[in-house]
């Protein structure tokens, strides 16, 4: 298992970055900046069209509308069955 941070400062560079991960098959999981998926709706859409990997939009900012980043690690690790650093 391992992780790989790719930096996206521009919608165009994220739209690339999400295009180049839809093609490589060993991706079961990919974690997006919650407004860079906002903005960006049919760049993850195709992305979930091409690939198989789960694409999971994360809060950074803490709301009451969303989990808590702790939230969402403990829902990732109860479903993988392994422990995130």
């Amino acid at each position: 298992m391992g992780a790989e941070l790719i930096p996206c400062e521009t919608d165009e560079e994220f739209e690339q970055a999400l295009r180049r991960l839809a093609v490589q098959r060993h991706l079961h999981l990919v974690f997006v900046p919650e407004a860079q998926a906002e903005a960006m709706p049919e760049a993850v859409e195709a992305f979930r069209k091409r690939s198989k990997a789960a694409l999971l939009a994360l809060p950074l900012v803490q709301s009451e509308e969303h989990p808590t980043l702790q939230q969402v690690r403990h829902l990732i690790e109860q479903a993988t069955g392994a422990s995130l650093i």
